[in-house]
């Protein structure tokens, strides 16, 4: 055989070789790209679970939703005139935003503060009462914490819709104060939000979780998003991701960043403002020396509890 034969075989053998490897590495690169998306799509379960790190069943649904817009509501006349009504109290508004009430006769709260029995309690206690849901019994400070609702969720940690009512050392209603945000407006621009463990997974990311952490409940409401100089405010919708029983972490559901919820910092400012405010009082039914002064003793409690 001449070599210009021998060599075309080789160089066609050769050629057959690397087409063949080429096909072998094209298959595994292929295997391996569907591994790794296999893997990356239940990498937080994993982990969760690794850590120990309790999930509670989680809803499908899924969610298009959209920002709103929202003003602090001025007080209407016939508004005011069904706040004079209101049994046991006497009660002023303050630069027609916020109401200052003072009961007349303290009212012991339910022995059990549920969130329905809490809700029922208030019912015939303030205006727009249908509009709040229950959020919590700060037990340091002794006052019952009410996010008002839009579209049947509340607006997390907003000071212009806040309902408290404060109590004295007999667990008793002594005074609210109350503030009422307004109609909303939609923005039509509506997106798909992230799904409830993807909100999980941004915490995660973030190193929120310790190990042995139990996830109680993911749910669905606003938090604000922009203030604006006009007093609208612009609410996102946002999961609320409940940790341990007792802390709470906010994800913007569209965006996906994290909001900051310094509890005792709002509480702390919310009391200042009021106390401000409170500082118009005319009526002296009211005794605006005295729900100054208990102002400030919830506030110390706030301080110390830091």
């Amino acid at each position: 055989m001449q070599w210009g034969q021998i060599k075309t075989l080789l160089i066609l053998s050769f050629l057959i070789l690397d087409i063949y490897l080429l096909i072998q590495f094209t298959e595994k690169q292929q295997q391996a790209d569907l591994s790794v998306l296999e893997h990356s799509e239940s990498t937080i379960e994993e982990q969760l679970k690794a850590e120990n790190i309790e999930v509670p069943v989680l809803s499908n649904k899924e969610y298009k939703e959209t920002f709103i817009s929202v003003e602090p509501r001025l007080m209407l006349k016939e508004e005011l005139e069904a706040l004079s009504d209101l049994e046991n109290q006497n009660n002023e508004v303050i630069q027609n935003k916020l109401i200052i009430s003072k009961l007349i006769n303290p009212i012991s709260i339910p022995k059990e503060a549920s969130k329905d029995n809490m809700e029922d309690f208030i019912k015939d206690l303030t205006l727009f009462s249908d509009e709040y849901s229950f959020w919590e019994w700060d037990k340091k400070a002794n006052i019952l914490v009410y996010f008002q609702d839009k579209l049947n969720r509340p607006i997390y940690y907003n000071q212009n819709g806040l309902l408290l009512l404060y109590l004295n050392d007999e667990n008793e209603v002594v005074y609210y104060t109350q503030t009422v945000l307004g109609d909303h407006e939609k923005n039509n621009d509506k997106r798909r939000l992230i799904t409830p463990m993807r909100a999980i997974e941004t915490l995660y990311e973030a190193e929120t979780f310790n190990s042995n952490d139990e996830i109680n409940s993911v749910e669905i409401g606003f938090h604000t998003r922009i203030p604006l100089d006009s007093g609208v405010q612009v609410f996102a919708p946002t999961w609320n991701i409940e940790v341990n029983g007792q802390s709470h972490y906010f994800v913007n559901a569209i965006e996906e960043f994290i909001f900051s919820s310094h509890h005792q910092e709002f509480f702390k400012d919310t009391l200042t403002n009021i106390e401000e405010k409170a500082s118009l009082i005319n009526k002296t039914e009211i005794k605006k020396e005295e729900f100054i002064k208990e102002l400030d003793r919830k506030n110390d409690f706030i301080e110390r509890s830091e």
